[in-house]
């Protein structure tokens, strides 16, 4: 992949994507392949120099809800003070009053109403990852199911719980639990996998793809984006794509548009696959942590903690969620520790996506936002956006969507192009 631009080609082109994880590279492949021409940037080195690095891996439509719940009023003190703790929050410049309009959108309605419509989404976004894979283009996708397991005795009535005896022989991986639940209708993908098959798919039909450039300006001209001024040169563009995660915000403000993004850490650690460890992903309920089986490897995942973005991680909190790992799967303990990563996964304060163009900036679209729903909402994500911004589809059922939504009086349109 290019990491230069070459002065003897285009330096204009109908849309600039900035970032080229889950979601810049589907939305760029979408794009290529409607026959616009694309340029991808991106700062880090390679694919997956982002939260697109690792993550759980899992495809499971019927989970995905907004962070914004009464669930997660009611559980964050709880598992703030568990070990490890599965929520943390650290003081910083701003997250107090982001923290209340999280909060204050927790509402039984509100979130009902985000759950209905983001899972709708999910199950969307799931078919085209299976479409995908059909044609070759979703390499790792696979079809597992997935356990919910419960080491404690749930309180109160869980439908569908099965005994400890019916989650062994699901799983006798597992070791001694209280029981659990089976879902069948999920699917793992290894995330970097897919950004490359997106990020190669997308070059095959015209895009180019451009690492270690950063974007540093967007530069306007009748309150449009006119071209974007990068450490590799300047681009014109005819549209620019916000797909950069929390570093969206940023970009975002230089041209008056307000995406108030946090980042909220999750860590990662992956092992050698011992003989037989698992057949299926593992989700322990009272910690929070993924046990996912990869084709090489076995991934923990888990911890969501708000205040941490300008801090560098402290990886003895992947160590933590190995731990508790290895008290459910105990076969783990041991194995080689091949990768220890943390990641700040972009989250707003309604607990929901940004997706769509903002009426600010006319050329100016933004699809970041996702939390912990990136993956499996990236291929649905880029059909919204190239809908959107190539066939000009004004859809008001997407208005919960869009940026505008955290619109500000006086914004001001901060640099210009002659």
């Amino acid at each position: 992949m290019a990491t230069q631009l070459d002065v003897t080609r285009q330096r204009s082109f109908d849309f600039a994507v900035i970032g080229a994880g889950v979601i810049g590279a589907s939305t760029a492949r979408e794009l290529a392949r409607r026959g616009a021409s694309v340029v991808v940037l991106d700062r880090a080195s390679g694919v997956g120099g982002g939260c697109s690095y690792a993550n759980a891996g899992i495809l499971a439509p019927d989970h995905v809800s907004p962070l914004a719940t009464p669930a997660l009023l009611r559980e964050a003190p709880l598992q703030m003070v568990r070990r490890p703790p599965a929520v943390r929050v650290r003081p910083a410049s701003g997250l107090a009053p982001w923290l209340g309009e999280l909060a204050a959108s927790a509402t039984p309605t509100r979130a009902r109403v985000a759950q209905a419509r983001l899972r709708q989404l999910a199950n969307e976004s799931t078919h085209l990852h299976r479409e995908l894979g059909a044609h070759s283009l979703n390499p790792t996708l696979r079809k597992t199911g997935a356990i919910d397991v419960y080491l404690r005795r749930p309180r109160g009535r869980v439908a569908g719980l099965l005994s400890p005896t019916e989650v062994r022989d699901l799983e006798p991986g597992l070791a001694p639990v209280a029981g659990g639940l089976h879902h069948t209708e999920e699917w793992v993908v290894e995330s970097r996998s897919y950004v490359r098959a997106m990020l190669d798919d997308a070059m095959a039909h015209g895009a180019e793809v451009l690492f270690g450039a950063q974007v540093q300006h967007q530069l306007l001209s009748g309150g449009r984006v006119a071209a974007l001024d990068t450490t590799l040169g300047r681009i014109r563009v005819g549209h620019v794509v916000l797909a950069s995660g929390v570093d969206s915000g940023v970009l975002a403000d230089q041209v008056g548009v307000r995406l108030p993004l946090r980042g909220g850490r999750g860590y990662v650690v992956d092992v050698a696959a011992p003989d037989g460890a698992l057949a299926q992903p593992v989700r322990l309920k009272e910690h929070r942590v993924v046990i996912t089986p990869l084709p090489d490897r076995v991934r923990v995942a888990g911890s969501i903690e708000f205040g941490d973005e300008a801090r560098f991680a402290d990886l003895r909190r992947a160590d933590a969620l190995f731990e508790v790992a290895t008290r459910a799967v105990p076969g783990l303990r041991g194995a080689p520790v091949l990768d220890r990563w943390a990641g700040e996964r972009p989250c707003t304060p309604d607990g929901v996506p940004v997706i769509g163009p903002t009426h600010a900036v006319p050329n100016l679209s933004v699809a970041t936002g996702h939390g912990m729903w990136g993956l499996i909402l990236a291929p649905v994500t880029a059909r919204l956006i190239a809908g959107q911004a190539i066939d000009h589809r004004d859809d008001p059922g997407l208005a919960w969507l869009s940026p505008d939504r955290f619109a500000r009086r006086g914004a001001v349109l901060r640099r210009s192009i002659a």
